[in-house]
């Protein structure tokens, strides 16, 4: 490449924008995702009888808005403050991450959907490890998520508080597993568990 061909590198309050408008465009395409899921499982649960249906959960991100850089030293929205340009950066990662992991997470329930013999509840899986929501109990994440006991063992810190995989912070659990309330407590409401408290 050419020296007359090297892009010229953005200034701080250029890259600060363009940087916050990623973080924009990732939450929109993320909660495009939440909601085809959430479609997804509206739509799998029209077939069945009405004491095995669950009502879907849909937790949307809140979409950011452009905010103007202030070049104060202690302002969290200062462009030349390497720290804060850091974390912007580590949050539009992190929002595409999510991003992909939707699609994957949505491609899954689409495949269960249509498969042979035909699943009970194929929208119910572990979105780790995509264990079978009636193999194993599956509970589901204040962030929106489904997760397996064993896979909580493997994400909860030393503090006891469990770091969704899918969005990587520390969450808590909504309610137990559908499947097991139909089975072993029918009628009843799933007990709200505190952050960090595991269904027993």
């Amino acid at each position: 490449m050419s020296p007359s061909t090297i892009p010229t590198p953005l200034d701080p309050i250029s890259e600060w924008r363009a940087w916050q408008t990623f973080t924009i465009i990732y939450t929109i395409l993320l909660n495009r995702q939440i909601r085809r899921r959430w479609l997804l499982e509206q739509k799998s649960m029209q077939d069945r009888p009405l004491r095995e249906r669950f009502r879907p959960v849909i937790f949307l991100e809140p979409v950011p808005t452009l905010q103007k850089p202030n070049t104060n030293k202690e302002a969290t929205s200062n462009p030349f403050n390497k720290s804060t340009m850091d974390k912007l950066r580590t949050k539009a990662a992190l929002l595409r991450a999510r991003v992909e992991k939707g699609k994957e997470l949505a491609s899954e329930i689409e495949r269960r959907m249509v498969q042979y013999p035909p699943i009970r509840f194929p929208t119910h899986f572990c979105h780790t490890c995509v264990s079978d929501g009636e193999r194993v109990e599956v509970l589901l994440t204040t962030c929106g998520h489904r997760v397996c006991r064993t896979c909580i063992q493997y994400g909860v810190d030393e503090d006891g508080v469990y770091e969704c995989s899918i969005c990587f912070v520390p969450t808590g659990f909504v309610a137990r597993s559908p499947l097991v309330l139909v089975k072993d407590c029918p009628g009843e409401v799933a007990p709200i568990l505190r952050k960090g408290e595991v269904a027993m």
